[in-house]
């Protein structure tokens, strides 16, 4: 794994860590260890948006989510996930996901939420690295009641990789928008009999109560 991979987690590590706070380009270059320039260049190669616009959508993401959660005023939210005006980010939320933060609160509708892959994790995929030094596992069968699953399926993914191949990652953003039981999306391996024709082993869903 190359050394501008671990700087550009470095900064992904570091935003996710003070996304509240006020993020500028030197501390990011501090975390990547790497000059200003350099930092803002790595991380637009390796993520595809630049600093500024990765923080931006990430707010605007967990905001969302509080909004849905935790019922608190548009007014609180903004200010907490680190906007200086309420107008400011009213009209970045609506540019973002098309809707008013203050309606989105009173009836929580789908999102394409912004999913922070780490580029370290991408970059171990991509080179088919696999871990062999796992010890020590312990597995705990649960029950649980039964509930109905929402979920999005593939073509012939059987793992997590070739299904974001197959439908794209952005799926986790809608999944995590949609409020669940479980309170996140979940990967599902499906039998033989749950699998409708052409479709995938690997599928991703949100739980939901029996009506």
């Amino acid at each position: 794994m190359t050394e501008k991979i671990l700087a550009v987690q470095r900064m992904q590590d570091y935003i996710d860590a003070h996304l509240t706070e006020k993020i500028t380009l030197c501390d990011l270059s501090n975390a990547a260890l790497f000059s200003p320039f350099y930092c803002a260049r790595i991380f637009k190669e390796l993520t595809g948006l630049s600093p500024a616009d990765y923080i931006r959508r990430l707010r605007l993401s967990r905001s969302a989510l509080r909004l849905r959660d935790d019922k608190r005023k548009v007014v609180d939210v903004a200010y907490d996930i680190g906007y200086d005006s309420v107008d400011g980010y009213q009209r970045a939320f609506y540019n973002e996901f098309g809707c008013n933060p203050h309606e989105y609160a009173k009836s929580p509708i789908p999102l394409s939420l912004f999913t922070p892959y780490g580029v370290k994790f991408r970059s171990l995929w991509k080179e088919n690295e696999v871990v062999t030094n796992i010890s020590n596992v312990f597995i705990q069968v649960i029950e649980k009641p039964e509930r109905k699953v929402i979920i999005k399926r593939g073509e012939k993914a059987n793992e997590y990789w070739s299904y974001c191949q197959e439908v794209g990652c952005d799926v986790w953003g809608i999944l995590t928008s949609m409020k669940s039981l479980c309170g996140e999306p979940v990967c599902l391996w499906l039998p033989e009999k749950y699998r409708e024709k052409g479709t995938s082993e690997y599928v991703q869903g949100v739980e939901t109560a029996i009506n």
